[in-house]
């Protein structure tokens, strides 16, 4: 009997060894199963296949491209206040006693140039004058040619395209300085005094760290700056003081600049009694005319009408 019994104890905790075993196995594998489901489930599909394509971009070209124009050195400059004929040709590489007669007898335009005009030649390897073009003042496309011993000139109207540009600047010294540093033409600065000379002296009142956006119409030849138009928008900060200006065209076709609330900037009296374009002089030393020294000139000089 006990023999017995004791086979009978280990047949039966056998059994239940075996089905806690078959239990275990059967949770792990649901919780394996559980776990695929839920991985099937968060994966997305896989995307669509892509095609891929060219992307051809045109680029703007010189501003003047022609057949034959390849053969010899590519030369840009820009004309700069000052310059004489002289000196942008030689800025430019040409060493051709011809060509500067030619542009000083013949091409009146080139008195049209404004500071900032791209200037465009091309030369051979020494240095002899093939063909020059530029914009002149009354924006039209000057071109030069050799042909043969001579020089043939012509001038026809150039395709602009109008462009919103945004640029901004600081006060180092003076406004028209800050312009330049900017890359801001004359015509800019002169804007900016005439829209805000109702709250700021352009003269007086500039300080150094002052700062300046400015959002401007731009005339373009295939993506060359040609010349600026009207300011659009204007925001100028004198002393830690921000003054904003926009520019509004009234139905009556005359526009005129009034801060973001509406408020019209025109007003009754300037801060400085002539515009700020009209300034020839102010306080500080100068060279004096007759003397030819240098002193202090406690004055404010104004241009005559």
């Amino acid at each position: 009997m006990k023999k017995n019994d004791e086979a009978r104890i280990l047949a039966q905790s056998a059994v239940e060894g075996a089905g806690k075993r078959a239990t275990r196995i059967a949770a792990g594998a649901a919780v394996l199963a559980f776990g695929v489901v839920a991985a099937f489930g968060t994966v997305q599909d896989a995307p669509e296949p892509v095609t891929p394509h060219a992307v051809v971009e045109t680029l703007a070209p010189p501003i003047r491209v022609e057949e034959g124009r390849g053969q010899g050195f590519w030369h840009e400059e820009r004309f700069q206040r000052g310059d004489t004929f002289a000196a942008i040709l030689d800025r430019l590489g040409v060493q051709d006693a011809d060509a500067d007669r030619l542009l000083k007898s013949q091409l009146g335009s080139l008195r049209l140039l404004r500071p900032g005009t791209t200037v465009q030649a091309i030369t051979n390897e020494a240095g002899e004058l093939a063909s020059l073009w530029f914009i002149n003042g009354r924006d039209r496309l000057v071109t030069l040619d050799r042909a043969g011993d001579e020089f043939k000139s012509a001038e026809q109207p150039a395709d602009l395209r109008l462009q919103v540009v945004m640029k901004s600047g600081e006060i180092r010294s003076s406004l028209f300085a800050a312009t330049d540093a900017a890359g801001l033409s004359d015509q800019i600065a002169v804007q900016l005094a005439d829209i805000f000379s109702g709250d700021i002296d352009f003269h007086r009142d500039l300080r150094r760290g002052d700062r300046f956006v400015v959002v401007f119409e731009m005339l373009t030849h295939f993506g060359r700056a040609v010349k600026s138009g009207r300011v659009l928008a204007a925001e100028f900060v004198n002393e830690k003081k921000t003054y904003r200006a926009v520019w509004f065209a009234g139905t009556d076709s005359k526009g005129g600049y009034y801060t973001p609330e509406g408020k019209n900037l025109r007003k009754a009296f300037l801060r400085s009694p002539l515009e700020f374009s009209r300034i020839t002089s102010g306080f500080g030393m100068r060279l004096h005319p007759l003397f030819r020294k240098w002193r202090a000139h406690t004055g404010v000089d104004y241009g005559a009408p």
